[in-house]
């Protein structure tokens, strides 16, 4: 089990054979188990809902986030997925969309045109971005989260862009070394293997929260070019994993 004790960087790692076996996961659901619900920005334009559930046991804590980018549908709705799950053991925040005019808008930026991603740690006197930055900052502050699973799409790279379509982003792999190494392992194989880059953009979810807050980050992207529903499933499966990592969730199934 694990715990905490601008440009990207592609760092390449092997992606290791499992003799040819796919781990496939399920989380244990609670029976009609509703979650908890907190709003961040309550009574504003820029509401952020925040679903929590609890194990029946102690354990890590993990804080999902999806919806950044309105655009990038697979991430939030994918959270909407995860807000249902019942941990066994810990507990599973899950905040999403942190961007909702953008989600119901299906645009990158807020309201008032900003980039979310760009405005962390946020600032409660400042544009729309930089308050939903700051309300969801001080959140995961507060919290102190074994890990934060930020959800992210990717479209196909334009020019010299890189292309983050498949991938995993972390500012700091070290926390979470173990973990990353197995994620490319289990999903390093297919159409599209993940791969991992570091150096996430000043301003971002990612690099702050690591940076200031010691926390560990990773960023999921999944590559728009695929169906919705294959990359809503590529996230849930990504997260499931992680959360079966950290001893919050049982194995089942495996062949």
């Amino acid at each position: 089990m694990y715990g905490r004790s601008g440009s990207h960087n592609r760092i390449w790692l092997p992606a290791l054979a499992a003799g040819g076996l796919i781990l496939f996961l399920a989380l244990r659901f609670s029976p009609g188990g509703a979650p908890e619900q907190y709003t961040l920005l309550p009574g504003s334009e820029m509401e952020v809902p925040v679903y929590v559930q609890r194990g029946g046991r102690d354990g890590p804590t993990v804080y999902v986030v999806g919806g950044t980018h309105g655009d990038e549908t697979a991430g939030w709705q994918a959270a909407a997925e995860l807000r249902r799950t019942k941990p066994e053991a810990g507990t599973l925040y899950v905040a999403a969309p942190l961007n909702a005019y953008g989600a119901e808008h299906n645009q990158r930026k807020t309201l008032e045109e900003r980039d979310l991603n760009r405005n962390f740690p946020g600032n409660p006197e400042g544009c729309d971005a930089e308050r939903i930055a700051w309300a969801v900052y001080q959140d995961i502050q507060e919290k102190d989260p074994d890990l934060v699973l930020d959800l992210h799409e990717a479209k196909p790279p334009e020019g010299t862009r890189d292309d983050l379509r498949g991938s995993l982003i972390c500012q700091d792999m070290r926390p979470v070394a173990d973990l990353i190494l197995d994620l490319l392992e289990e999903f390093g194989t297919g159409s599209r293997p993940l791969t991992l880059y570091g150096s996430p953009p000043q301003g971002s979810l990612n690099r702050t929260v690591t940076e200031q807050l010691g926390i560990p980050v990773i960023t999921i992207e999944t590559g728009r070019d695929e169906a919705l529903s294959s990359r809503v499933r590529q996230q849930l499966d990504i997260v499931e994993f992680t959360l079966t990592r950290y001893g919050m969730c049982s194995e089942q199934g495996a062949s």
